[in-house]
């Protein structure tokens, strides 16, 4: 999934006080970061501040933190973690009383691509509206494990569950997607596809 040698070199410099290492982190994992938090808000400026505020906090915590192996994972769990703190901040600002439940859009980045394949142009909509009907737990499970590529183990880091509750989880929104067969069958072409 990722060049795991490289990142465990620039997180060990970065440890150590090198802060071009920090920003060689920040760029090549920005995308995937800007990516998957905007399948919890679409505010743009929030997901910036959000991200901006995880590598800060890395920077002033370096020397506190372990060594990670897992760079990305680690990463993506923090930034879920801080962006879940902050819209819960929001909604408890706007409403005392609101019932949180933070949505996981439907903006998943690979639609630029389905849109540019002529032969799924006609069933975007269709595909996006089979994804939004599945429960946010499980979109958030299909967008990590067939869109980010991640191992079942990674994603039960991420969404802090064990092992067994991702494997149901996944099978559960596979389940959903194949009641329409013809369109998940589409979906999943073009998910192996890109992998």
């Amino acid at each position: 999934m990722e060049p795991k040698n490289d990142y465990i070199a620039l997180w060990k410099s970065f440890q150590e006080g090198d802060s071009k290492a920090l920003g060689h982190l920040a760029n090549n994992h920005y995308k995937v970061l800007f990516n998957y938090a905007t399948k919890f808000t679409k505010d743009r400026e929030l997901i910036k501040d959000c991200i901006q505020d995880l590598f800060l906090f890395l920077w002033d915590h370096r020397e506190k933190l372990q060594s990670s192996p897992f760079v990305t994972i680690y990463l993506l769990k923090s930034l879920r973690n801080n962006l879940f703190k902050k819209l819960n901040q929001e909604k408890r600002n706007a409403s005392d009383d609101l019932d949180i439940d933070l949505p996981f859009t439907e903006g998943i980045s690979p639609e630029s691509e389905l849109i540019e394949l002529e032969m799924f142009y006609e069933n975007e909509s269709k595909l996006k509206s089979l994804l939004t009907s599945l429960p946010k737990r499980q979109q958030e499970v299909i967008f990590l494990k067939f869109y980010e590529g991640l191992s079942i183990e990674e994603i039960a880091e991420i969404m802090d569950m064990n092992r067994q509750s991702v494997s149901n989880l996944l099978h559960r929104a596979i389940l959903n997607l194949k009641s329409n067969w013809f369109l998940a069958g589409q979906l999943f072409y073009v998910l192996y596809l890109k992998a």
